[in-house]
């Protein structure tokens, strides 16, 4: 992808405000020659800097947020509360769901629930174990409208990361080349381990190669820059 497009698709996303789903069928719409993979993978990258951006500012309006969705539960509104104020307020269902947890768990002051970030991973995964039906649903409502930060998101994109290692692992056999994956390497002391690391180097495009590393993510400068600073740097040659 050129930088023009790669341009063109991040301005588009940081002008949308609403939900991810959304601007993901605009996206589609807008960019059809594009791969799907990598207009979520872009999209996903440029809304984890948003949503960091954005941390702070919702956490000091989490007791406005319970206030709101309360005022809708006595309004008699209609479900989906919770997801309307992501949309509104431009934040990822899911982490403001986690916000409103955490708010209730403070209201309810027992001595089971003084580890709010457990019982919040816990009642986000089974929204069934929440007492409280109706926000028990809205819960629910926002795992489903998340295509981002959902547990669902989360587990298929840690088996998606498992996918491209076996592809990567199977195409270096393939090649006939001698490597050592991460297990054998932390046998052997390392802390950090890319996914091959050859036996023999091999030259390509004019670089000599030492090891592969997978990423079953969308790599911008700033990634990139990132990873070579708290990853790439520190795998042995």
């Amino acid at each position: 992808m050129d930088f023009q497009h790669y341009n063109e698709i991040t301005s588009f996303i940081r002008n949308h405000h609403g939900l991810t789903q959304d601007c993901m069928k605009q996206l589609i719409k807008k960019y059809p020659q594009q791969n799907y993979d990598t207009l979520y993978s872009i999209l996903s990258l440029e809304y984890q800097k948003r949503m960091k951006c954005n941390h702070v500012k919702t956490q000091i309006n989490k007791n406005k947020y319970w206030d709101l969705y309360k005022k809708g539960i006595d309004n008699g509104d209609s479900p989906g509360i919770i997801v309307r104020m992501a949309e509104q307020f431009d934040i990822a269902p899911c982490l403001i769901a986690r916000l409103m947890l955490n708010r209730y768990f403070e209201m309810l002051e027992t001595s089971e629930t003084k580890d709010h970030s457990v019982n919040v991973n816990i009642y986000l995964r089974d929204t069934c174990l929440i007492p409280d039906a109706d926000f028990a649903y809205e819960v629910f409502l926002c795992t489903l409208y998340d295509n981002m930060y959902s547990p669902l998101i989360e587990t298929m994109k840690a088996s998606l990361g498992q996918q491209y290692e076996i592809k990567l692992h199977k195409e270096v056999v393939k090649l006939g080349l001698a490597f050592r994956d991460e297990e054998h390497l932390r046998k052997y002391g390392y802390d950090k381990t890319p996914d091959c690391k050859l036996e023999v180097p091999v030259a390509a495009d004019g670089f000599v190669i030492n090891w592969i590393e997978s990423k079953a993510l969308f790599g911008d400068e700033d990634a990139h820059r990132d990873y070579m600073k708290n990853q790439y740097l520190s795998y042995w040659n």
